[in-house]
């Protein structure tokens, strides 16, 4: 049987979207609620909860025994979309998703089928007890449950180590086994996926959500490089990531670069404050360089064109997918690409440690969980 607090845990699953749509049933309705003051505590716990992503803290799970606590996800969710700001949607994406991977964790082998089943219609079946599993072949004894090759690939290409590829799997009739952490895993990515791919259409919002939305952006802002115009300096290109900083000295030095990686240096120079002009002239020196269509580009990266948001550069997945990573390829190593997933986290954490003079990296192991494996 599930109960109230596994529902509560589990945001995106079909048992909380139940309740939460039998309180409001959309948008415009949740907003109305969040206007009466007896559900003021919503907003203060979405807006803690979007606080907790923003610090990298755990998210706390509300519990008060009312339908109205189902609430709190959909209006932490109708903040940052009201914000807008795409560093902040991958923020709360992790945090959300990290949690859920913690909480199964702790769920019995039942649940977590009927999660994924119902919550994404998955195909999962237990490969069996201990007792059952100790009679399979050796190499699959240590796999709880096997999922449909075609669940397996909708998250699983977004985690770059190689026992997530399909090749490195057994397979066997169309189905994948998997261990229970590796299913947690993959239930809290796609988690992770549905946040940074779905958008909710803002309405006018009240004014004690519209104080919460100005708090967070006041500390959005206060952790996210400033986006005002930034001159590229000695020290500013001594934080770039080594996929970056690479990018930069071959465009500086008149090669031609390729498409994805004009488009990563160009979104990453422009994340971090630098104006559409400046960013042109870092590739004038290019042997191809059209000074027209680098303009046109750029501004179409910058949001200026096309009638869309900006585009964040590509995280470090990506990157190693395209062979642009020099770490990854064995080219050049920093001890702190092992601990971030995207050049903008690096470029943050690089910049702050020059601020302060720290050169001791150890910090990293102990006080960060190790995210990629790249030697």
């Amino acid at each position: 049987m599930v109960t109230r607090t596994q529902m509560l845990k589990y945001p995106f699953s079909r048992y909380a979207r139940a309740v939460s749509s039998s309180v409001a049933h959309d948008v415009g309705e949740l907003v109305k609620l969040l206007d009466k003051n007896e559900n003021e505590y919503i907003v203060e716990h979405a807006e803690a909860r979007v606080a907790a992503a923003l610090d990298k803290s755990e998210i706390t799970v509300v519990k008060t025994n009312d339908d109205r606590d189902f609430l709190i996800y959909p209006t932490a969710r109708l903040i940052v979309e009201a914000i807008n700001n795409s560093r902040l949607r991958e923020y709360q994406a992790e945090a959300e998703s990290k949690a859920v991977n913690k909480f199964l964790g702790k769920e019995n082998d039942e649940f977590i089928i009927e999660l994924a089943e119902e919550s994404f219609g998955w195909s999962v079946q237990s490969m069996g007890n201990i007792t059952e599993r100790a009679r399979l072949p050796i190499p699959l004894r240590s796999y709880e449950f096997k999922l449909r090759f075609q669940n397996f690939l909708e998250v699983a290409p977004d985690f770059h180590e190689p026992v997530w590829k399909l090749v490195n799997r057994y397979l066997d009739s169309g189905w994948v086994p998997v261990q229970k952490s590796e299913l947690a895993r993959l239930i809290s990515g796609k988690f992770n996926q549905i946040i940074l791919r779905s958008h909710i259409d803002v309405p006018p919002l009240p004014r004690r959500l519209a104080e919460s939305i100005q708090r967070i952006e006041s500390e959005l802002g206060k952790k996210i490089i400033s986006t005002g115009p930034l001159e590229v300096t000695e020290e500013s290109v001594d934080a770039f990531p080594p996929c970056i900083s690479q990018m930069h000295k071959d465009t500086l030095a008149g090669k031609n670069l390729s498409h994805s990686a004009r488009f990563a240096l160009a979104s990453f120079l422009l994340n971090i404050g630098m104006s559409v002009s400046e960013v042109v002239d870092v590739f004038r020196a290019a042997r191809d360089y059209v000074s027209s269509l680098a303009e046109y580009q750029v501004k179409h990266i910058a949001g200026e064109r096309g009638g869309r948001d900006a585009y964040t550069p590509p995280s470090c997945k990506k990157l190693q997918s395209d062979s642009l990573c020099p770490v990854y390829l064995g080219e050049a190593f920093d001890p702190l690409c092992e601990y971030i997933s995207h050049p903008l986290a690096f470029y943050e954490t690089r910049a702050w440690e020059m601020s302060k003079g720290v050169q001791d990296h150890s910090w990293y192991a102990r006080k960060r969980q190790r995210r990629q494996h790249l030697r």
